[in-house]
């Protein structure tokens, strides 16, 4: 509904101009009458006239105007509703398109794409991938959607236990990126040992009165803004798989000496694409 004041100076300002037409009206017609015919009845008829026309005609053009201004108003509003609508959608979308549907973390895409724009802001950062392990049990023994629900957990303890400018992403199947910006390697290492003990505790049941350990390997390695990306996933994904080596449930920091060693057989056989899948 169009609020009074939003008329107010359209109709002063057709006040005004129908005023100052009947003071012209008045003037011109008292000093025309004055000079040639006198004060006589043709005079005050003629007076009369100069101020019902103007007001006559500016009355209905203030309530045209007022109407014209009403619309207006409704147009604009209503623009203004169809662009919030519009970006409450595209937001939407946006969001749909660099988040993971089911933890609410960055997808693949979304988290590489930050990550090499967040490596470059601070002198150390720390590059974690974290893989959930023997998840495909979960999967096998009570369903996939009990296997979505510890997904859900696993990404409730990232967002509890990380700092706001954590990234966070869900790049595989039941594996994780982090990168801790402004990080060294040392910090970096608590940080993944407390991950894992949080994860470690986590109160699973995918059954009633059924409690299932879930538990994760964590490969991590420090990335300075020089490091080439692709490398550093690399070399956090070797450490990755040295901690599953090692038995998993555990936090490897990357050494260069990793590489050389054979990987196991069951991940040997795995695409070499760092962020590929894994059963």
């Amino acid at each position: 509904m169009l609020r009074l004041h939003s008329t107010r100076p359209i109709i002063r300002q057709t006040s005004i101009i129908a005023a100052i037409a009947v003071l012209l009206s008045f003037v011109i017609t008292g000093a025309l009458y004055l000079t040639t015919l006198g004060l006589d009845d043709r005079f005050w008829d003629a007076m009369t006239f100069a101020i019902i026309v103007p007001w006559g005609i500016s009355i209905p053009l203030g309530w045209y105007m007022v109407n014209q201004h009403s619309r207006l108003i409704g147009m604009t509003r209503k623009l203004k509703q169809a662009q919030h609508e519009l970006k409450a959608v595209n937001e939407k979308l946006q969001h749909k398109a660099n988040f993971d549907g089911l933890t609410g973390l960055a997808n693949r895409e979304h988290f590489i794409k930050q990550l090499g724009e967040r490596r470059v802001l601070a002198e150390n950062n720390v590059l974690m991938i974290v893989d959930a392990d023997h998840f495909k049990n979960i999967n096998d023994c009570y369903g996939h959607p009990v296997g979505d629900k510890a997904l859900v957990l696993l990404a409730g303890v990232f967002k509890r236990s990380l700092r706001k400018q954590d990234l966070v992403g869900r790049i595989g199947g039941e594996e994780f990126g982090i990168l801790l910006p402004d990080t060294v390697e040392a910090e970096g290492e608590i940080i993944g040992e407390m991950l894992r003990h949080e994860i470690e505790n986590i109160l699973f049941e995918p059954q009633a009165d059924k409690v299932h350990r879930m538990t994760v390997s964590i490969g991590l390695t420090g990335m300075s803004p020089n490091d080439e990306r692709a490398i550093s996933m690399r070399n956090a994904d070797t450490a990755l798989f040295e901690a599953k080596r090692r038995g998993r449930n555990q936090c490897v920091l990357y050494s260069s000496g990793m590489r050389s060693k054979p990987r196991p057989f069951f991940e040997a056989s795995q695409s070499t694409d760092p962020f590929a899948l894994r059963a």
